[in-house]
């Protein structure tokens, strides 16, 4: 006989839960002390997980906030700050939190902590930039001490995979209402690591939490994170021994050092998707779905794949990122066919000549790729005028909702595609808003898959999103961007994670 729990636990395994409680991640004994020095792209900013938004920020505040979900290898959701949790209904979630947690200000981490900080997050007072990760959320209660109760505004399946990353760090209540808006620059999380030093673009210092939850952990007692912004100065870092670990290392650079024996190069596929954007507003060339498509056939994803990123990554031909359940490798709907690109064009109804203008920045891999797709345009009639611009006027301009065609698009990974799809898909989506993308049967979709608990029914409808994301071809896929991180030998006990978050928790020195 099938019993309403029975149910439930179908529901909630296909929303990537349990209803019991099970052991974090174990792994094998570190050697414990020394100092790990690291070379960053950037500097944090901020120390406050609601207001940090770039990868340094969130890997930094990571180490010192302990998150409620963590990611297990097959990208299925595991226990963190949260030691259970089960799926009442498809509205309403019971989360069991950690017993005998405290914070870095001695305070205890409950229920009550976890309701704060989600309703922190909510609070516009903030200022946080996750608001939006967790919007589907009605009401957030405790029923006891370790006990949180969420209610949902309608079924999603995907609700709890941004509480992996900050949106799911939870700071000391205590310490908030201390400290305010200050608060990035006086942190008080659970996590292995503590703040005694920051010196804005130049170092931040962490030394160890002597009291951490997970016993023997973590083995380091000494974190020096280095803001180092060229890639090169990077390298030169790592490999003279300045540093002993370094992110983002430089694509030319790669073939290299895996020949050589002083730095061990770690590669993660499937880090970002690159993508080619089309404003489809009546008043640019964009609007003719039939020009959208000619870019599929058009583009030389092979050519890209190689000059452009120097044979790292894979080539992409949907926005689902390898590392997920929902990605397809068998999933290659174009080859290059100028031929039938032309006829495209042909049909599109467009004046000639046809002329787009893209704004260019700096970066030199999306400059690569950009001059391959401009030779690619003109090879079938079409001509890209470009301007060269800032970051910060690039976002300007994105976010303003005029710019006719975007060379520089990609978006990082997510454990879940929903997390950036929905956005960049259904009309209601920030991206899609910028780009005039409105079609109701993609609405539809995207909406389905929402209120799907099924993982094999997901699947499905994910690849629906993918062939009527590529009919539609606002957005012309290509690349899948790999992470690379660098270490000298005597780094042990690095995980690279999908999402490129650096976790030191695990790390050690030896020798």
């Amino acid at each position: 006989m099938t019993t309403r729990r029975d149910v439930l636990k179908t529901a909630a395994v296909a929303m990537g839960s349990t209803l019991l409680p099970f052991s974090t991640r174990v792994s094998a004994a570190g050697k414990s002390g020394g100092t790990l020095k690291v070379a960053l792209y950037a500097d944090p900013r901020t120390f406050d997980p609601h207001r940090a938004g770039s990868l340094q920020g969130r890997a930094t505040t990571q180490s010192i906030h302990d998150t409620l979900f963590e990611l297990d290898s097959g990208g299925n959701l595991a226990p963190g700050l949260v030691e259970s949790w089960e799926w009442k209904d498809n509205r309403t979630i019971l989360l069991t939190t950690r017993a005998g947690v405290k914070f870095h200000d001695g305070t205890d981490f409950d229920a009550e902590a976890v309701r704060y900080n989600l309703e922190r997050i909510r609070n516009p007072d903030t200022g946080s930039i996750r608001g939006g990760e967790i919007s589907a959320l009605d009401t957030v209660e405790t029923l006891d001490s370790r006990t949180v109760q969420l209610k949902l505004k309608q079924p999603f399946a995907a609700f709890l995979f941004p509480l992996v990353d900050v949106a799911g760090c939870v700071a000391s209540p205590t310490a908030l209402e201390r400290w305010g808006k200050e608060y990035g620059q006086h942190p008080a999380g659970t996590g292995p690591f503590k703040v005694v030093e920051y010196m804005k673009d130049a170092q931040s210092v962490m030394e160890k939490n002597g009291n951490y939850w997970m016993s023997g952990k973590p083995y380091l007692d000494e974190l020096i994170l280095r803001p180092v912004p060229v890639d090169s100065t990077r390298l030169a870092e790592l490999r003279s021994g300045g540093v002993d670990f370094a992110e983002s290392l430089p694509l030319q650079d790669i073939s290299r050092l895996r020949d050589s024996n002083e730095v061990v190069v770690s590669e993660k596929v499937g880090f970002r998707w690159e993508w080619f954007g089309f404003n489809v507003r009546e008043e640019y060339a964009g609007r003719s779905q039939k020009l959208r498509q000619a870019f599929q056939w058009a583009i030389d994803r092979e050519a890209m794949h190689h000059a452009a990123y120097f044979g790292t990554g894979s080539i992409g031909y949907d926005g689902i990122l390898p590392g997920t359940p929902f990605h397809d490798p068998d999933y290659k709907p174009f080859t290059r066919d100028v031929d039938k690109a032309k006829r495209l064009i042909d049909e599109s109804g467009l004046d000639e000549p046809i002329e787009l203008l893209a704004p260019v920045t700096s970066d030199p891999v999306k400059q690569r790729a950009s001059q391959i797709f401009m030779a690619n345009a003109a090879e079938i009639g079409v001509k890209i005028n470009t301007e060269s611009i800032e970051k910060s006027g690039y976002w300007a301009a994105m976010k303003k909702g005029t710019m006719q065609l975007m060379l520089e698009g990609w978006w990082g990974y997510r454990p879940d595609p929903d997390q950036y799809l929905y956005l960049m898909l259904h009309s209601s989506g920030k991206q899609a808003k910028r780009m005039g993308y409105n079609n109701p049967k993609m609405d539809a979709l995207m909406d389905k898959q929402r209120s799907v608990t099924d993982l094999g029914e997901r699947r499905k409808l994910f690849r629906q999103i993918s062939a009527l994301m590529n009919e539609d071809a606002v957005y012309v896929p290509y690349h899948y961007g790999s992470d690379f991180k660098g270490h000298s030998p005597r780094v042990k006990g690095f995980v690279h994670t999908q999402d490129a978050i650096i976790s030191y928790r695990e790390m050690y020195l030896e020798g």
